[in-house]
C-alpha cells in the first residue's frame, strides 16, 4: 500500500473542524488537492492533482510526475482553459507553494488565479473520502499504470448522486443527464442520476433557472 493510501486510511475517522465556505453556482470556489506519492508508472507519474468544484462536486483529476509548482500550474492551466478560472481556490499548500503556482499561471499561460493556502472542510459529504479511496484502490491494483485508469474512476464518480446536493456532479456542471450508449434505457438511467420527475418545482434554484432559460 502506497503512502498516501496509507495516511487516508489512518486519518479517514480522524474528526476535521469544518469552516463553511459559501458557494452559489458552479466553479465559484475550488479546492485543490495533491495525492501522493504512488507508485511511479512507465509515464513517469507519481503523485494526482483533484480539483474540486464546491457547487457541483465535479472533479478534475492529472497525473503529474512532479509535486512542484510548475508541473501544478501547468495541469491548472490546461482545467481553466476548458472551463474558465475560479473567484477562490482553496489548498493546503503553503503560501510559497501557492504564490509559485500563480506566478507560472500568469507568466506563462497568461491566467490570472490566485490560489490560497487554506484547507476549508468540504459542504458536508464524504465525496472525497470516496474519491480518494477509489483512487488508491486503483493505485493498489495498477502500480505501474494507475494514470491510464482515472478517467473511468471518475466518470462513475461525475454520473453518481452526491449525498449532499442529491444530484450527480454531471447533471450540476451541465444540466443534463449523461448515457454511454443508446441503447440504454434514458428515462431510468435519468432517475438513477437523481432526476425525479425532472419538473421545474423538483429541481435546486439554480437548476431550474437554466431550465427555464433553455426552454
Amino acid at each position: 500500500m502506497c503512502e498516501t493510501c496509507q495516511n487516508a486510511e489512518h486519518n479517514k475517522n480522524v474528526p476535521r473542524k469544518a469552516r463553511p465556505v459559501r458557494v452559489e453556482s458552479p466553479w465559484e470556489v475550488l479546492g485543490l488537492d495533491i495525492h501522493g506519492p504512488f507508485p511511479e508508472t512507465s509515464q513517469s507519474n507519481t503523485h494526482v492533482l483533484l480539483v474540486t468544484d464546491y457547487f457541483t462536486k465535479w472533479v478534475e483529476a492529472a497525473p503529474l510526475q512532479k509535486k512542484d509548482p510548475f508541473s501544478v500550474a501547468k495541469a491548472l492551466a490546461t482545467v481553466f482553459y476548458r472551463f474558465g478560472a475560479s473567484k477562490n481556490i482553496y489548498t493546503n499548500q503553503s503560501w510559497d507553494f501557492c504564490e509559485e503556482v500563480s506566478r507560472h499561471l500568469c507568466e506563462r499561460w497568461n491566467i490570472s488565479q490566485l490560489l490560497t493556502p487554506a484547507d476549508p472542510a468540504g459542504p458536508g459529504d464524504r465525496s472525497a473520502e470516496v474519491l480518494r479511496s477509489s483512487i488508491c484502490s486503483v493505485v493498489n491494483e495498477k502500480p505501474s499504470e494507475w494514470d491510464a485508469h482515472l478517467d473511468p474512476v471518475l466518470f462513475e464518480f461525475r454520473t453518481s448522486v452526491n449525498s449532499a446536493t442529491k444530484y450527480s456532479p454531471f447533471f450540476l456542471m451541465f444540466n443534463r443527464y449523461v448515457c454511454l450508449s443508446s441503447e440504454v434505457d434514458f428515462v431510468k438511467d435519468s432517475k438513477e442520476q437523481g432526476a425525479g420527475s425532472g419538473k421545474a418545482d423538483s429541481l435546486p434554484p439554480f437548476t431550474a433557472t437554466v431550465q427555464e432559460q433553455q426552454n
